[in-house]
């Protein structure tokens, strides 16, 4: 991606970060100093930033490292400054397959949650955002619960995809997890535009884009022989598979 740096190689996977995240650094350390007034208060909110990136690239290899144990590679994990984005190889998992890897990046921020409540209350017994590592405990727990929300392309709209696919196919999950993002988004936004927080406005834009492009999303047919008007269910391989639309708009399962 364009205006993206490389920050290295993770367990082999290329992480990238958009130009636009040094916004993000230049708005935690502004209002850090601004509600402090201090440099070091403004150090102190880049840092936490930094942090909180670092905790959504190990959200982000959730994903990568357990769609790898079924044979499904990730190009690269981009930061941005919304959050991070696992982009896999693989364009159709089998539901069970999706579910266990949309699953996977919650389970991680859960358990980095976990972990920091634990130090915290070691260190200090201060489990409050007003801590460095109570806020960022309750920043993973966020970040967990927010990505389960049923809709796409939230982890949850994939889960919700997953558990759909094996009762109606791909296509028509896909459409209804989108079109719930898309009722999401334009919810997120109408709160950003009641609270006056650009943020959100700029995550909901996002999150609307995303779902409504999954939405448009229809296979091509290729050279391949009609052998189910069934759609891709449990148990078949989506490399052997392709669903495409017929000029009547029906559904085909063609095969190799």
């Amino acid at each position: 991606m364009s205006w993206s740096w490389n920050l290295g190689r993770l367990f082999g996977i290329d992480t990238r970060v958009h130009a636009s995240f040094l916004l993000v650094l230049l708005w935690a350390g502004l209002s850090s100093f601004n509600s402090a007034g201090t440099l070091v208060a403004a150090l102190a909110g880049v840092v936490f930033m930094i942090a909180v990136f670092a905790s959504v690239v190990a959200h982000e290899l959730g994903h990568a490292l357990t769609a790898r144990q079924y044979g499904i590679q990730t190009r690269q994990i981009l930061l941005l400054p919304i959050g991070g984005v696992a982009q896999l190889d693989q364009g159709h998992m089998r539901p069970k397959v999706e579910l266990l890897v949309a699953l996977a990046g919650p389970v991680v921020s859960f358990l980095l949650a976990g972990v920091l409540f634990t130090f915290a209350a070691i260190l200090g017994g201060d489990l409050s955002p007003d801590t460095f590592l109570g806020s960022l405990a309750w920043t993973n727990l966020g970040l967990a619960v927010f990505n389960m929300l049923p809709a796409f392309p939230m982890d949850g709209g994939r889960v919700l995809r997953a558990a759909l696919s094996s009762r109606m196919g791909h296509i028509r999950a896909t459409q209804i997890a989108a079109t719930l993002g898309m009722v999401g988004a334009a919810l997120f936004f109408a709160l950003g535009l009641y609270t006056g927080r650009f943020m959100l406005l700029l995550m909901a834009t996002f999150l609307y884009m995303a779902a409504r492009g999954e939405s448009r999303v229809m296979p091509h047919p290729g050279p391949r022989r009609v052998i189910d008007p069934n759609l891709l269910q449990d148990g078949d391989d989506p490399r052997e598979v392709l669903i495409v639309r017929s000029p009547r708009g029906r559904l085909w399962l063609l095969r190799h």
